[in-house]
């Protein structure tokens, strides 16, 4: 009888602990930003083990370091490569890349991360995969 109730306990325990859910984050994983012009990719990702960000902003790839404090999220300042390219990408560039400079909120929900900026614009971006820890 005991050997039933202990094996009963366990299973019990098992299941609740498997039920449990991670807390929904963004780190270890990139997103795309949606709605852009045709041709022109931003990327947005995160480290898995710091506090960095990086991504492609239509042309060049970008990165530096933020800051998360409760539901405020502040991106330092980007460095980037510098490549030319087209008018219109790197239009789009610069104004994506000044939008992260002035963002101050986020909302996670599944595999969509929305982006409040002080200027009230809104960034959606869709998960597109995850990156490795060492990125």
């Amino acid at each position: 009888m005991k050997k039933l109730l202990s094996l009963m306990l366990g299973t019990i325990f098992m299941a609740a602990a498997c039920s449990k859910t991670t807390p929904e984050t963004f780190t270890g994983k990139e997103y795309k930003l949606t709605g852009t012009e045709p041709g022109v990719e931003i990327t947005l990702g995160f480290a898995a083990d710091k506090p960095r960000y990086f991504g492609k902003s239509a042309v060049n790839r970008y990165f530096g370091n933020y800051t998360l404090d409760g539901g405020n999220l502040v991106f330092g300042p980007a460095g980037s490569t510098m490549m030319a390219g087209p008018k219109e990408m790197m239009e789009a560039e610069q104004k994506y890349l000044r939008a992260l400079g002035t963002v101050k909120s986020y909302k996670l929900d599944g595999k969509k991360l929305t982006i409040e900026t002080t200027e009230g614009q809104t960034l959606v971006f869709d998960e597109i995969g995850t990156v490795p820890e060492d990125k």
